[in-house]
């Protein structure tokens, strides 16, 4: 497993929408313990661009290993985020996304599709017909103003509807309710809401006693009461506590992937939809409606324990699998061997292969990196097909490779041995249009010959090094 620190910036306010993304943060955090991951948790106020620049900044001297973030702003962090990236260090968006910089991921839903289906959602509640009013919050904020081009190309594809954008900041006086706002609600025919003003415009609609479908995002405490009494008609919700959780899941992957030489994929999580009580009346025509819509607009809802399993095992074979072979990684392999040798104390005998390949420097000097890794990949496959599913393969570093032998004793070891010595005088890489041959070099030792898991090792190391002579041949084409 590799140990890493995560730092985890995004704002606590408004506190109904962010409680629930930073209980996904700390859930991740708990789940990603076990594998040595540290998260900072580096919350800002609502939407505090300068906050975020004097975070990052800062972070480029404390070195972290990762960083998840909601963006306050579309664009303003993208010369940090760069920095990051270029030093090497992934920089995983959230919510909000930072389409234009390098980020390594984006964990969220599609913003621009979660307008579509708002758009969708109010034109039918509209009944494919009227004026809307749409309030789409700040357009620097990247999701807000992909929300918005979702809601309007979905209303330029039906004649009867139209859509005229306000803001909140058209209307005086900041405190109350002013009446121009109220006139505007009343003549409406639809309402959108993209940001968190859904609870203080569905408070107006209330006062203006409009008639008007209304839809927004975010089914916060604030929201529900209007939900229930249907003023707020519906409601998208984007899963905020698994964009909380994902979001350390992805840096963490990013962490590894990196290390590798590897880019890491985005993951798009699936909206939801909390409908008004005449919505779910089935004497209501618009139910079939609706059920039809989610069908056939919305992503296929994973379980929330399916996606999370799913995760977490992706994680663990990547913290314990060496990239290239696939066989256990040396941190991984000390951790088996320590745990076979307490076993076999108790329930019987334990060995230890050590195995080298010989002549492979010669290999990379004479025909490049690409030939040494395929020899190393042939290693690994004959010493899979060589061995039981009960014993433990794994590629140390280089041209360093091992194998516990859980109840084998000395006399089966060898038997392993001169199986795998056999199959490998056998086996031959093709590179550069020659065959390459296999020559390896195998020590063991088994534990009555040990005191404990660093004597074995140390006994199987020197019986490798004692065969390695008479194993060891010029490097030849066939």
């Amino acid at each position: 497993m590799q140990e890493a620190s995560i730092a985890i910036i995004a704002p606590l306010q408004p506190e109904d929408f962010c409680d629930l993304l930073w209980q996904g943060v700390w859930e991740a955090t708990f789940d990603l313990a076990p594998f040595g991951v540290q998260v900072r948790n580096l919350p800002t106020e609502r939407y505090n661009v300068t906050g975020q620049q004097e975070i990052l900044t800062q972070l480029l001297e404390d070195q972290v290993d990762g960083i998840a973030m909601m963006p306050a702003h579309g664009e303003a962090l993208t010369a940090l985020i760069d920095e990051h990236e270029a030093r090497g260090t992934p920089v995983v968006t959230f919510h909000g996304d930072a389409p234009r910089s390098r980020r390594s991921a984006f964990v969220g839903p599609d913003a621009f599709q979660a307008g579509v289906l708002a758009g969708e959602l109010l034109v039918k509640l509209m009944g494919g017909k009227g004026r809307a009013l749409a309030f789409p919050g700040s357009t620097e904020k990247h999701h807000l103003s992909q929300r918005e081009r979702g809601v309007r190309a979905e209303f330029a594809r039906h004649a009867g509807c139209s859509v005229v954008t306000r803001s909140m900041r058209d209307f005086e006086p900041a405190e109350g309710c002013p009446a121009e706002l109220l006139e505007a609600l009343r003549s409406a025919d639809g309402v959108y809401v993209g940001n968190e003003d859904l609870a203080r415009i569905a408070a107006a609609l209330e006062q203006a006693g409009g008639r008007a479908a209304c839809v927004g995002f975010g089914n916060t405490d604030a929201v529900q009461p209007f939900l229930a009494r249907q003023t707020v008609s519906a409601v998208i919700d984007e899963q905020r506590y698994l964009q909380g959780y994902f979001a350390v899941q992805k840096a963490y992957e990013a962490i590894l992937k990196r290390a590798q030489g590897e880019t890491v994929s985005s993951i798009r999580i699936p909206s939801d939809v909390a409908l008004a009580a005449n919505a779910s009346d089935s004497r209501d025509s618009l139910h079939t409606a609706f059920e039809m819509l989610l069908r056939q607009r919305t992503e296929t809802l994973v379980t929330y324990k399916q996606r999370l399993e799913e995760a977490n095992t992706e994680l663990l074979n990547l913290s314990i699998t060496d990239p290239l072979t696939g066989l256990l990684n040396r941190r991984k392999f000390e951790e088996v061997l320590v745990n076979e040798v307490a076993r076999a104390r108790r329930y019987g005998p334990l060995s230890l292969l050590m195995i080298d390949l010989n002549l492979f420097k010669q290999v990379n000097d004479r025909y490049g990196h690409q030939a040494g890794d395929e020899m190393l990949k042939g290693v690994a496959q004959l010493l899979k097909s060589s061995c039981r599913d009960t014993d433990a393969c794994a590629r140390l570093g280089g041209d360093e490779f091992a194998v516990i032998l859980p109840h084998t004793d000395s006399a089966a070891a060898e038997v392993v041995r001169n199986r795998i010595l056999k199959q490998a005088s056998h086996t031959s890489v093709p590179v550069g249009g020659q065959e390459l041959p296999m020559s390896l070099s195998i020590g063991m030792a088994s534990l009555v010959e040990a005191r404990d898991a660093v004597t074995l090792v140390a006994a199987a190391d020197a019986d490798m090094y004692r065969v390695k002579e008479a194993t060891r041949g010029p490097l030849v084409g066939r």
